[in-house]
């Protein structure tokens, strides 16, 4: 369901569903109450920080007991977004700066032709 959601379809269009004279809703009540109970479960049971069971998450002996510790990585996507906001903020013109976001610039391609 999370995949169906992520792309913007029902549950039901992902597994294949077509419109047919006689069901033609893609969104019908049977698809919003998934996505709603989803949505539910992820709130209640997921943590927002990393995504996992909050009851393993949140036990720190259980937790220890599966890893070893963690390794740093980068993701140079938030590096880029982190330097751009890094240099609006050094602008000395942001009023709100736990309220700004990033959107990244796509490069445009010429195509031969």
């Amino acid at each position: 369901m999370r995949c169906a959601r992520s792309i913007g379809i029902s549950y039901k269009r992902f597994l294949g569903w077509e419109p047919t004279p006689g069901d033609d809703v893609e969104w019908d009540e049977t698809e919003r109450e998934w996505m709603l109970a989803l949505q539910e479960y992820e709130a209640s049971f997921k943590c927002p920080r990393c995504g996992m069971p909050i009851e393993f998450c949140h036990d720190q002996d259980k937790v220890e007991a599966v890893f070893s510790g963690a390794g740093v990585e980068t993701c140079f996507v938030s590096e880029m977004q982190e330097k751009a906001l890094r240099k609006f903020s050094e602008s000395g013109i942001v009023e709100a700066p736990d309220s700004q976001t990033t959107k990244l610039k796509p490069r445009i391609r010429k195509l031969k032709m």
